[in-house]
């Protein structure tokens, strides 16, 4: 799969090196670099909205379903902030990097 991946294009700088024949940057300066391919990845989303306006219909990911609510989240609790850094202070480097890679099935 590695081999197969590595030589296969993300599939929109695929479609900015074919479609839109972008190949290159012909800027110097790294500011001026971020510009033009900013520039260039607005180009291509005006592009796609004016394909799915001359379609006549958006996708349906564009609009928001009815009756969604804010999430909500636990109000933080001083005593369970305090445990958590208890925790993390006596754990070495790797072991808390370790714990921000959960796997399924995995702990």
């Amino acid at each position: 799969m590695r081999v197969n991946r590595s030589c296969q294009v993300e599939g929109t700088f695929g479609v900015l090196k074919q479609n839109m024949a972008y190949t290159r940057f012909r800027r110097r300066k790294l500011a001026k670099v971020r510009l033009e391919f900013a520039l260039t990845c607005l180009g291509l989303n005006i592009r796609k909205f004016l394909k799915f306006k001359k379609s006549g219909k958006l996708p349906t990911y564009w609009k928001v379903p009815e009756g969604l609510e804010a999430e909500t989240f636990k109000k933080p609790s001083a005593k369970r902030i305090a445990n958590r850094l208890k925790k993390r202070k006596n754990l070495q480097p790797n072991e808390i990097a370790k714990r921000g890679y959960r796997r399924k099935g995995m702990r």
